[in-house]
């Protein structure tokens, strides 16, 4: 494993601490699916996804692969990416193919699955990390441009950040541990949403002479919301 690390996090002088943070995974893995349903992704085409959605034995169909049905859908991605769909890539003779497929799943698997032990969520991400350095040599001018290894630049610094960034954070959390479904941005993405409910006009957007009201009323309904106290009844 390369021991250099390419994510470093913040420190806040306010808070005289380190701040991890980085894009959530559930993004990077739809935005995974639909690099490699369109053009392909790392130098591969879409073909064996298609054959294999169109010999219609796993849950893949062409409506996923080829119209990128739903491109934002966790489930379709993980579908996509799936032991059942590397299996029947296999058959379609695509090593290469069923191994950015096992790569890809084993990554989201330790983001995503309970009950998986540090060393392992690390050894997990490994396979995506090798692939994603692999095409790219730090020495050499000039430098990759829009695309690395037929990567978006943007998705291959995402995932690396990610993967580096969940792995530091074991050596700066209490106890060298933390739940990893936890470290995801999908709260501000909820308190957003709650945001763009007030909108009348349905643009999701405020004004400035709104913002106020919008916010206050949006801050009372998450706080109700994430009361630990909070009682629930159900008839």
């Amino acid at each position: 494993m390369d021991t250099s690390f390419f994510y470093v996090p913040a420190f806040s002088s306010k808070r005289k601490q380190y701040e991890v943070s980085c894009i959530d995974s559930s993004h990077l893995l739809t935005r995974t699916r639909r690099k490699c349903c369109k053009g392909g992704l790392d130098g591969l085409l879409n073909d064996a996804w298609n054959k294999v959605a169109k010999r219609g034995k796993t849950n893949l169909s062409i409506a996923m692969t080829e119209c990128v049905i739903d491109p934002m859908s966790v489930p379709f991605a993980v579908t996509h990416f799936s032991e059942d769909v590397e299996k029947a890539i296999i058959e379609e003779g695509y090593i290469d193919e069923a191994n950015l497929c096992r790569d890809v799943r084993q990554w989201w698997k330790a983001d995503d699955d309970p009950g998986i032990t540090a060393r392992d969520r690390i050894r997990m991400r490994l396979g995506l990390r090798r692939r994603l350095l692999r095409h790219v040599t730090f020495g050499y001018f000039p430098p990759p441009g829009m695309f690395i290894g037929g990567w978006p630049s943007q998705l291959w610094e995402g995932l690396i950040s990610n993967i580096d960034a969940k792995t530091l954070l074991y050596s700066l959390a209490n106890g060298n541990t933390y739940n990893t479904r936890a470290f995801s941005s999908l709260c501000g993405e909820t308190f957003f949403s709650e945001l763009t409910l007030y909108d009348r006009r349905g643009q999701g957007t405020v004004t400035a002479s709104e913002f106020q009201s919008f916010i206050g009323t949006t801050v009372e309904k998450m706080y109700m919301k994430m009361d630990p106290e909070r009682l629930y009844f159900q008839n």
